[in-house]
């Protein structure tokens, strides 16, 4: 081998040492942290990511999370199928910031469907799971639930949130309250002239939507859109059988005269209420609930909305048309401008009825129930939820109604209130106190004050 090629090979080998040694200490400064959930054997861990300075090798591969009790299959007011069922936390320390289970329906003929859901669980806790609005190709027989182990993410409490002392949210405050007729609080007059069918896009299906909504037993799903579709005319067959009308799901001269007879010049009074409030997109409440109410009975040729009490972009849209109608200022909100407008057209120089706090109208829920939570941890939290089971005169439950918290701060208080829209049996009560799903164990779901 001549020099020339020794030479080369030397200079080849030391630009590689050279280059090796850069590459090296990128690694060196920049390679990740070794932690007990980077998949990696790098602590001295005995297995991968447990034993050691991590967590148990029996909690990583066999993690003590059960289901309590046999899951209940019910039925919510979407017709779809929610699965309620207790899972516990054996571990004393050890809480699972995130776990899957397996949602396993079985059927006739062999038949099965899964589902894979997600949730939390503190350190030995035992406490119950919504598996919710799940669309089924069958009748289930059976449900089982599967914790699926491997995808179980330990962690414990933040610093000063002691679970011995107890539930670190507490519920209180917690009541039923059922709707009442409120004297002065009556509807518009409605006249209807034609014979509606389905597939029919017409003012009067809206119209008949909104009385039919008035009747939660009749018409739960409460959609007001204008176009006679199958909800509506499920609606018109309830009210149907309900007034011994003959059942065709269409709306024809017996079906008129009921609904004349109910809505009609003998059957209903102006509506009036006086608006006090400035309102705007996300707001919620009684407010709302009849500035939607106004807007339904002043709309156009088009209109579209429901009932709800929360200002969405619906309601926005509405309220923008009516400020277009009138001449205001199309702002999507209610200013002093449009509250005078509103007040001029649905206010009673006697003084209009409104609703007092802790009551509402059948045409807007069957029931509700409220309460207060209180947070005694020294943190405040994004987001959590609250679920309130309601059971039988047999204790046993029948449904489930949920609500989302948001901005849950340190030592204060949030009211919370959930609504039913479906007709739900006599002696009805809430089985257990509410349910406080906040997860503590996620670091992202605290937040610092601004």
């Amino acid at each position: 081998m001549n020099k020339r090629i020794i030479k080369q090979i030397i200079i080849a080998l030391i630009t590689l040492g050279i280059f090796s040694l850069i590459g090296g200490g990128i690694y060196l400064v920049h390679r990740p942290e070794a932690t007990c959930f980077d998949g990696v054997q790098n602590q001295g861990e005995e297995g991968i990511d447990c034993g050691g300075p991590c967590i148990s090798c029996e909690l990583k591969y066999d993690p003590p999370i059960f289901v309590s009790e046999d899951p209940i299959i019910l039925i919510n007011e979407n017709n779809r199928i929610d699965v309620l069922f207790k899972l516990i936390n054996l571990s004393e320390d050890w809480g699972a910031k995130h776990l899957s289970y397996k949602v396993i329906f079985k059927g006739d003929n062999e038949a099965k469907q899964e589902f894979i859901k997600s949730g939390f669980i503190l350190p030995h806790e035992t406490r119950y799971f919504l598996a919710s609005n799940l669309v089924l190709g069958f009748q289930p027989t059976n449900v089982d639930i599967e914790i699926i182990k491997e995808e179980v993410n330990w962690a414990q409490p933040p610093e000063g949130v002691n679970l011995d002392l107890g539930d670190p949210f507490i519920s209180s405050s917690v009541k039923m309250v059922k709707p009442e007729t409120i004297s002065g609080m009556a509807y518009n007059v409605y006249t209807f002239t034609k014979t509606l069918v389905p597939g029919m896009e017409d003012a009067e299906v809206f119209n008949l939507q909104k009385v039919l909504s008035l009747d939660p037993t009749v018409y739960s799903a409460g959609e007001i859109t204008g176009y006679y579709g199958k909800l509506t005319e499920a609606a018109v067959m309830k009210f149907q059988k309900k007034y011994g009308i003959r059942v065709t799901g269409e709306v024809g001269p017996q079906t008129r005269a009921k609904l004349h007879e109910l809505y009609g010049p003998q059957g209903s009074q102006k509506f009036t209420y006086i608006f006090t409030l400035n309102l705007k997109k996300g707001d919620k409440g009684d407010e709302v609930l009849n500035l939607q109410k106004a807007l339904l009975l002043d709309s156009t040729v088009s209109p579209i909305g429901s009932i709800t009490g929360n200002f969405d972009s619906i309601t926005e849209k509405a309220l923008e048309d009516f400020q277009l109608k009138h001449g205001l200022s199309v702002t999507g909100e209610v200013d002093a401008n449009t509250r005078a407008k509103l007040n001029e057209i649905f206010g009673n120089s006697q003084g209009s009825v409104q609703l007092p706090t802790d009551q509402f109208e059948a045409y807007e829920a069957s029931l509700e129930v409220k309460g207060d939570i209180f947070n005694e941890t020294p943190y405040n939290w994004r987001q959590g939820e609250i679920l309130v089971i309601l059971c039988d005169k047999d204790k046993k439950p029948i449904s489930v109604g949920m609500t989302v918290l948001e901005g849950i701060h340190s030592k204060q208080t949030q009211s919370f209130v959930i609504r039913w829209r479906e007709e739900l049996p006599e002696g009805i009560t809430i089985c257990e106190k509410p349910v406080i799903n906040i997860n503590i164990l996620e670091e992202e779901n605290a937040f610092l004050m601004p």
